[in-house]
């Protein structure tokens, strides 16, 4: 456990004291700008005079810690809770390769109306406390000695407060107060926790979402707490082949010509690849037994799929970066081969988890397998995968089988022809 020690500053002829908590583990300062003062009039006057000498405006707090961390209560009428509150919400279209580099998923036009009508109808209404994030400390004029202190919280003019849970009851309301302007005297609740690592407010962001879940794709971007979601997220931004080229908000990825797969799909394939199966329960069981792993199962899997890509006569057009294969149409190889879908994606990644984690091969053996894996033929209208993986719907089109018999079967199909061109068992 971190030793925390604390340097206490006598200021003001010891009129109050600042506490700066340092972690001494890391040498990384607390968020915490705490300033404790002997009786609630000594905390009003100086709050109320530090925020004379720069414009700002000061708030009734309730202070406690939670997770190692400073949070701040407060309560806040809904206009100033509009004027101060800022959204950097994802966007369906133009953050679909980057939404783990934004604060919140895109916003739910419906449920934004859902909540404006419950507003709007309901007289008896409640709202659940909203959570904001201040990247930069709050200065703070505190005075109890207990778990929950009081305080006046000094916020400057340019203090940024960013929605980490609930931004559709945030715009709710900015849409229910034009109809019912009494709305404007009601107030609610903010916690303000105190958060610089992008990580950490994402990781904020999937634990508090429990009213409306988050959808798969962003679990996988924004969970950093659980291995194969980390890991996913760190491959799909650290290999030519996906970078960009993952959906990391949509469900499906439907007829999107710019998108190989969904954030949720390249984690079942890596979910393949590293435990052998993508089965939920095999997932829940395995994922954070890896733990103290990262690294090794990371390059791992590097390693393979840059492999498979040099190789293969499909994955060799994702091995120049996004900005230079602006033409490229990853709908119609989708379209055309199966390892460009989910499936085929388990099927080669399966395999992967034999030559990686099953017998104990040489390097050498290693890219002969892969090789082999690489060149077999993923076309959907190849014998084949014919009624395995792939079927005939009757008007003559090639219909994947999007279950899990289909990639057992799949599986042991690439299995038997890898272990044929090679002949090394891998079984």
């Amino acid at each position: 456990m971190a030793q925390v020690t604390q340097e206490t500053t006598i200021m003001l002829d010891s009129v109050y004291q600042r506490t700066n908590s340092i972690d001494t583990s890391n040498s990384k300062a607390s968020s915490a700008n705490l300033v404790l003062m002997p009786t609630q009039q000594d905390a009003q006057s100086q709050a109320y005079a530090d925020a004379a000498t720069c414009g700002a405006r000061v708030f009734l707090c309730h202070i406690y810690e939670q997770g190692k961390r400073n949070h701040l209560a407060f309560s806040l009428p809904f206009n100033l809770l509009l004027e101060m509150a800022k959204l950097q919400s994802a966007d369906n279209k133009r953050h679909k390769s980057n939404a783990e580099e934004l604060i919140n998923r895109p916003l739910i036009h419906q449920h934004v109306d859902e909540i404006a009508k419950y507003l709007l109808e309901t007289d008896n209404y409640i709202l659940p406390p909203f959570i904001f994030n201040s990247s930069k400390p709050i200065k703070v004029f505190a005075f109890g000695t207990g778990a929950v202190k009081f305080g006046y919280a000094v916020l400057p003019t340019n203090v940024e407060l960013y929605v980490t849970d609930g931004q559709h009851r945030l715009k709710a309301i900015e849409k229910a107060i034009k109809e019912k302007s009494e709305l404007r005297d009601d107030s609610v609740t903010v916690l303000v926790v105190q958060e610089e690592d992008i990580d950490q407010i994402h990781q904020d962001f999937a634990d508090c979402a429990k009213n409306k879940p988050i959808p798969p794709a962003l679990l996988a971007a924004f969970d950093v707490s659980n291995v194969l979601s980390k890991l996913t997220r760190q491959i799909s931004r650290d290999l030519v082949i996906f970078n960009g080229r993952i959906d990391k908000i949509s469900k499906t990825l439907g007829k999107d010509p710019n998108y190989i797969f969904t954030m949720n799909q390249l984690r079942i394939g890596m979910a393949e690849f590293l435990f052998g199966s993508s089965r939920k329960q095999v997932i829940e069981s395995r994922s954070n037994q890896q733990k103290g792993e990262d690294k090794m199962l990371l390059e791992k899997a590097k390693v393979f799929y840059m492999e498979f890509a040099k190789i293969n006569d499909g994955w060799q057009l994702l091995l120049q970066p996004v900005s230079k294969t602006v033409n490229l149409d990853l709908y119609s190889l989708r379209q055309d081969k199966i390892n460009f879908n989910t499936v085929g994606l388990q099927i080669l990644s399966r395999v992967g988890n034999r030559i990686f984690f099953g017998t104990n091969f040489s390097d050498a053996e290693r890219n002969i397998l892969i090789d082999a894996l690489a060149s077999l033929d993923y076309r959907r209208t190849s014998q084949l995968w014919q009624n395995s993986v792939v079927i005939d719907d009757g008007d003559g089109n090639k219909r994947i089988v999007a279950q899990i018999a289909a990639v057992d079967k799949g599986c042991k199909i690439a299995l038997r022809e890898v272990e044929q061109k090679t002949g090394i068992k891998l079984s």
